[in-house]
């Protein structure tokens, strides 16, 4: 009896937070859509085989975000932004998406209290300036000595590859 009633009291627990999760993505919508969202939440709350339908369809918009975020790392796309927006869909649900979640928002406002600091600020700009120089310093250099040609790039990754390989003969 005291595991049913312990059940049930996480339940509720979990109820209340996948609806604080909702409200704060609702309150982000344009006026309407939150209102008809909301509705039709509490009534596929209301009858357990669409409240998990509903948690299924969030989990699975949520987890292809996080896929699509991943790789986007490597092929060209906002690659954080979507699995930050994958987190926020699944915390609009699930807990644990919100807890994971916390620390990238904590992350997020120091990064931006640290680009707000003018030293840093002036670090930063004062260290990528002196980077963009060395780097048209090298290109000058290159295409003086070389022209416009990739043979001496080609020739040393040969190379390079040639030295990887003979390590494992």
């Amino acid at each position: 009896m005291a595991g049913h009633v312990e059940d049930e009291r996480i339940r509720q627990h979990l109820r209340e937070a996948s609806g604080a999760a909702f409200r704060r993505v609702e309150a982000s919508a344009p006026p309407g859509v939150g209102t008809r969202m909301r509705m039709l939440r509490e009534r596929a709350r209301a009858r357990r085989s669409l409240d998990t339908a509903w948690r299924v369809m969030v989990l699975a918009l949520g987890i292809t975000l996080l896929c699509a975020g991943a790789l986007m790392f490597v092929l060209p796309g906002p690659g954080f932004a979507t699995l930050i927006l994958g987190l926020v869909v699944l915390g609009s649900e699930f807990t644990w998406a919100t807890r994971v979640l916390d620390p990238v928002r904590e992350a997020a406002r120091r990064a931006s209290e640290a680009a707000l600091d003018p030293r840093k600020r002036r670090r930063n700009l004062t260290l990528g300036a002196v980077a963009g120089v060395l780097v048209g310093i090298v290109a000058w250099w290159y295409l003086a000595r070389y022209g416009l040609t990739l043979a001496p790039i080609l020739n040393w990754v040969e190379d390079l590859s040639a030295w990887f390989l003979g390590l494992f003969d």
